[in-house]
């Protein structure tokens, strides 16, 4: 190679140089936008937040009943009753903004059971009026003859209350469901078990849930017979009067968060 020839190799080479460097000068950097895996999910502003709040009934304003219905050639000697528990365990627990979600349990001595008070049937009559299961107020009874009803109830052909000490109740699960007992209205139906006697039995029952700031109200209206729960429905003088085999589950509950 002749002198002037390895000159224009070195030239040739060094702007082929000049012009790589300037390349990555100029190129702009690769993005740095993160893989699926390292983005953030993003979040939703003004979503709800799930938030359960535990509940405190109000035991003044509340009422977990059955009502017992009377038949017979005899029954207008027999009498319908109202029987409520008065003192109970309970626990309540729900999401105000999602009420489907909430949780209940409950449960009563069946000594505890109070027989057809009467402050407790002149208030709660209306409510029973309206569901269609009665049309004639309870029959206000005598003091002594309230405590003879009671003594049949815990007999052990009955509740059986020395072998089956308690009732309980839990919700079961909860979705919304339109419904009409008499004239009353409700908007979700909620299975409910019931263990009687030693035997859990669940049903559908009609209910109202409705939150308002702090407080909760609930109402539910279901029914049994007391051959679910393996019991001969009581009767006397030759089946003349006695207890009809059907009979209802009455809740009406106020509660405000702890």
């Amino acid at each position: 190679m002749n002198k002037l020839q390895l000159i224009s190799s070195f030239s040739l080479a060094g702007i082929a140089l000049t012009t790589v460097l300037s390349s990555l000068a100029t190129a702009k950097p690769k993005s740095s936008k993160p893989t699926p895996t390292e983005q953030s999910t993003p979040s939703v502003q003004g979503a709800p937040v799930s938030e359960t709040w535990e509940f405190r009934i109000k035991e003044e304003d509340s009422l977990f009943s059955i009502v017992t219905l009377k038949k017979g050639i005899a029954s207008g000697l027999a009498h319908n009753h109202l029987i409520a528990a008065t003192r109970y365990q309970a626990q309540l627990s729900a999401d105000p903004k999602n009420l489907e979600k909430g949780t209940f349990t409950f449960s009563t001595k069946v000594s505890d059971l109070e027989v057809d008070r009467a402050d407790l049937q002149k208030r709660w009559f209306p409510l029973v009026k309206s569901l269609a299961w009665l049309t004639e107020p309870f029959s206000e009874l005598k003091d002594s003859d309230r405590e003879t009803i009671r003594e049949h109830m815990l007999d052990s052909n009955q509740l059986n209350a020395k072998k089956f000490p308690e009732i309980s109740a839990k919700i079961v699960d909860i979705a919304a469901s339109e419904s009409q007992l008499g004239g009353k209205k409700f908007t979700h139906k909620a299975n409910v078990a019931v263990t009687i006697v030693g035997k859990t039995v669940a049903r559908p029952f009609s209910a109202n849930l409705v939150a308002k700031g702090e407080e909760l109200n609930v109402e539910a209206a279901g029914s049994f017979s007391f051959s679910d729960f393996g019991i001969t429905p009581y009767s006397a003088l030759f089946g003349a009067i006695g207890n009809q085999d059907k009979f209802y589950l009455l809740v009406n509950m106020k509660a405000v968060k702890k």
